[in-house]
């Protein structure tokens, strides 16, 4: 009898919110010949179109629209589960952005070892060089990875965005009232309309197949044959995308499971609000029955609710990240980079906007130089 094959859940569940290469990649450590340099140029180049394919053949944005949109969260006076919502809906633009990160750096790996294929100088000059965004964006149809803007996130190749509600922040249910909640229960569902958390599966679901799929094709790359510094490059710059493909399949499995539950939640509010707190019910007859003031009903029932948001809360990863080795990163991008620091820093004077600018910005030059440096 065979065993059941494990689901996408199995897989992700197994691994960190937080990029981490692989302990084990094919081709590197004792897998990496010695004495210098072999390659078979016609499988090595057919290995790199499949890695291209994994890029170009990607539609997050046709998965996206088939599952509906995050929709704006109305002002609530019941804080947690407004803030809550804004973070799960500020979470899915987030993981659409690294997404296409992600699939615009394997894109990058494939073409960078397509060209490495019709080389004959990976002995003298080994590192990997430069291709222009435009020629990979001209291989993606329509909106694919990086869109039409043609340029890679704020977090590429190496920076992370807070998923954190503000602290200091009250989000107890001490100044709620039965109005305040009867207005706030008026919008149904809060957020999440449709099936949005299927938003989430269907990511983390893709990202486990490139995950299982990225080292097939390295151990492609390592019996085609394929060996020598330029192949050990771009073996360890695989090993480290895969890193991060399996943090954001992680990330993304993790908040399905939260808006998932955000929406169990808001439902059974919704569905039993009115039954439970009887908000209408006024005057005198509250207390012959002993059942209390609307107010206090009120603040009874969010609380209990108010519990369990916040177990979705600890549940979340507090922060995306990004790790990749910025194989998108040319020489045209640093040289602008360094210019517009430059020009900045020269100034005797500069707004809050320009040093908060400068100070985002200085550490992103040393990745892209980083990066030129490592893989020219």
């Amino acid at each position: 009898m065979r065993e059941p094959e494990p689901t996408p859940a199995d897989q992700w569940s197994g691994w960190e919110t937080e990029p981490k290469p692989p302990a084990y990649w094919p081709g590197l450590g004792n897998e990496q010949r010695q004495g210098g340099l072999e390659i078979d140029r016609k499988v090595t180049k057919a290995v790199a179109g499949k890695l291209v394919g994994l890029a170009t053949d990607a539609d997050m944005d046709g998965t996206f629209e088939r599952h509906g949109s995050l929709e704006a969260i109305p002002n609530l006076h019941w804080r947690l589960p407004g803030d809550l919502g804004r973070l799960l809906q500020s979470a899915g633009a987030l993981t659409r952005l690294v997404w296409s990160d992600l699939h615009a750096e394997v894109g990058m790996a494939g073409l960078l070892i397509e060209r490495a294929s019709a080389r004959y100088d990976l002995v003298e000059s080994p590192r990997l060089g430069d291709i222009p965004l435009s020629e990979l964006a001209a291989r993606m149809p329509g909106e694919g990875p990086l869109g039409r803007a043609g340029q890679p996130s704020h977090l590429y190749p190496k920076g992370s965005d807070p998923l954190e509600l503000a602290k200091g922040t009250d989000y107890g249910v001490g100044d709620m009232t039965a109005a305040k909640a009867v207005h706030d229960f008026s919008f149904s569902t809060f957020w999440l309309y449709g099936n949005v958390p299927a938003y989430f599966d269907a990511m983390a679901a893709s990202l486990v197949e490139l995950a299982n799929t990225l080292p097939l094709r390295a151990q492609d790359l390592r019996d085609a044959p394929w060996h020598g510094e330029a192949a050990d490059m771009a073996q360890g710059a695989l090993r480290q995308i895969h890193g991060n493909v399996t943090s954001l399949a992680a990330t993304a499995g993790t908040l399905n499971a939260a808006a998932e539950r955000y929406k169990e939640i808001v439902y059974w509010c919704s569905a039993n609000f009115e039954k439970a707190v009887d908000p209408h019910r006024g005057g005198w007859d509250e207390f012959w029955d002993l059942g209390g003031t609307a107010d206090s009903r009120t603040r009874s029932f969010l609380g209990e609710a108010n519990n369990a948001f916040t177990d979705i809360y600890q549940m979340m990863p507090k922060r995306i990240s990004l790790d990749l080795p910025g194989l998108l990163v040319n020489d045209d991008m640093t040289a602008g980079l360094r210019s517009n620091i430059d020009r900045l820093v020269d100034f005797p004077e500069l707004s809050a906007a320009n040093r908060e600018w400068l100070a985002d910005n200085k550490p992103l030059l040393r990745t892209y130089e980083k990066a030129e440096q490592t893989y020219g």
